[in-house]
């Protein structure tokens, strides 16, 4: 049985009982669009809302705009996005990484017979 979740800040990302019946349609119809209508019957979704300020991102409780907006969090994101293209270009000439990515494409092969994507 498939069950699907969404979890929202409460009365931030959806502010209505019309707006939570539509998501929760929109979702099984999705998810029955994909898999077929076999599913509809047995597949759940849930709209969790978590209360203002006991939720966080990046440690700062949430909904703090002033800070999703600021440049403590953009510079956040700066920095990780340069560790990761470190990383990548570390990754991406080395003897290492190619023999790696070898062994994943042998191992698809032989336990999905020739998948290697």
């Amino acid at each position: 049985m498939p069950i699907i979740v969404v979890k929202t800040v409460k009365g931030v990302v959806l502010q209505s009982d019309e707006q939570k019946r539509e998501l929760l349609q929109k979702m099984t119809d999705t998810f029955v669009s994909v898999v077929g209508e076999v599913a509809r019957p047995y597949t759940y979704c849930l709209i969790e809302e978590t209360p203002m300020f006991e939720w966080a991102l990046a440690g700062k409780q949430l909904p703090d705009f002033n800070f999703l907006m600021g440049p403590d969090f953009k510079g956040m994101h700066e920095r990780s996005d340069q560790i990761m293209r470190d990383y990548i270009a570390a990754q991406s000439g080395s003897p290492a990484a190619a023999a790696a990515d070898d062994d994943r494409k042998a191992k698809a092969v032989s336990q999905w017979g020739g998948v290697t994507s």
